[in-house]
């Protein structure tokens, strides 16, 4: 009986499953392939100057500004003398943005490359081998002023990206603004517990006055995202749900992303493509504040309001508390901090303040108090250059 449940089909069909059977194929290749992963890794050692780097093309944020990163800093000088060979992971956040990336980067096979990096860090040095921007998606070096982007977008690109509008019924001279809301139904294609990234969530009905108010001066307004928990309903011509439309694609995001007047939303992946582009953002329900993205030109930012004891906390307070760098949902509650939404009228007064003119006037009342000196916990490098961006004005005579 146990040959014959070993051999029943939906046993069989679980080992022939795509992901059982790919993961099933990896480990024979490795096995197959180690004393060749072993040379390699003598062979790295041996000239001293090869590293290998993982692109990572499971998120968005991280797949455009660490590659970003490490192209400016290379173009900059700053891995000159080094051959890095870069793979991609298995899972791709938008594989039309990872291929343009691919084109810039030497690359190899990933089940291998992958191998020879586990089987290098059995030997003490094994991080001379390894490579990744200085500070991961982080621009602290300022360069993305000074490079043109690394990924562009050809003629053919800009017929394909013509058509894609006409189809979602907008005029080829349409000036739109994406709007990204980030919400928990992205991560959970990931799998398992994503529940600790939720103090980054906001909801997209908030958004409604400023997007009225985006509407009402004659732009469209698109929604974006690749995942969304439910759709948002606008009754305009100008304004498209296209995180749930049938027109949405990984070309549209890119395209979309890259065109627009300006971006408006939480820091998250998508944001990435026109600040990779210099297209402005406006962040709204920023955090960890600590995180805030100074390096971004033209760019506008409010943050989520931390809340201890009834009272909202100043910024020198975040800072001390240590929430600045807080990336865990639960160390919030553990500190006592309640995170508040901004509110529509907040986020419609930096919306405003956007096309209006965001203003050259000296803001000591936030930059005093926030640590421009400050090095991440997670490698100890400083997490800010010069400082490019500036905080919504009305949101903070709030702070003053």
């Amino acid at each position: 009986m146990s040959g014959l449940v070993a051999l029943s089909p939906a046993r069989v069909a679980f080992y022939f499953r795509p992901t059982v059977l790919r993961v099933f194929l990896i480990k024979c290749l490795r096995v197959l392939s180690t004393p060749f992963a072993l040379l390699m890794v003598w062979w790295m050692r041996w000239r001293g100057n090869v590293r290998i780097g993982v692109i990572w093309s499971d998120r968005l944020g991280h797949l455009i500004g660490n590659t970003e990163c490490y192209l400016c800093e290379r173009d900059a000088g700053m891995h000159a003398g080094y051959l890095d060979i870069w793979f991609g992971r298995q899972k791709k956040a938008n594989r039309e943005i990872e291929r343009r990336y691919l084109r810039t980067l030497h690359t190899g096979p990933g089940w291998f490359l992958e191998w020879v990096v586990q089987l290098n860090r059995l030997w003490p040095g094994w991080e001379k081998h390894e490579v990744n921007s200085k500070q991961y998606d982080r621009d602290i070096f300022n360069l993305w002023v000074k490079h043109s982007p690394h990924i562009s977008l050809t003629g053919a690109d800009e017929r394909r990206g013509k058509r894609l509008l006409r189809k979602m019924g907008m005029p080829s001279d349409a000036k739109w603004v994406c709007l990204m809301v980030r919400d928990a139904a992205y991560l959970r294609t990931f799998g398992g517990d994503a529940s600790y990234h939720d103090y980054r969530d906001s909801d997209v009905a908030d958004y409604r006055l400023a997007v009225g108010e985006l509407l009402g001066r004659g732009f469209w307004v698109l929604r974006m995202g690749a995942v969304v928990e439910r759709p948002f309903h606008v009754e305009h011509p100008h304004f498209v749900d296209y995180a749930t439309s049938r027109h949405r694609s990984e070309f549209g995001d890119l395209y979309l992303g890259a065109k627009c007047e300006f971006c408006l939303g939480a820091s998250t992946g998508f944001v990435y493509i026109p600040q990779a582009f210099g297209r402005p953002t406006v962040y709204v329900n920023h955090v960890p504040l600590e995180y805030a993205p100074t390096y971004d030109a033209n760019s506008l930012l409010i943050w989520k309001h931390h809340v201890k004891d009834g009272k909202r906390m100043t910024v020198k307070e975040i800072g001390a508390s240590g929430a600045g760098q807080f990336t865990f949902g639960p160390d919030y509650a553990k500190a006592g901090i309640t995170l508040q939404n901004n509110s529509p009228e907040e986020i419609l007064a930096v919306v405003v303040e956007q096309l209006e003119g965001r203003g050259t006037e000296p803001q000591p009342e936030f930059w005093q108090h926030f640590p421009l000196n400050g090095v991440s916990t997670y490698n100890g490098e400083r997490l800010h250059g010069e400082v490019k961006m500036r905080i919504g004005r009305e949101f903070l005579k709030g702070y003053a």
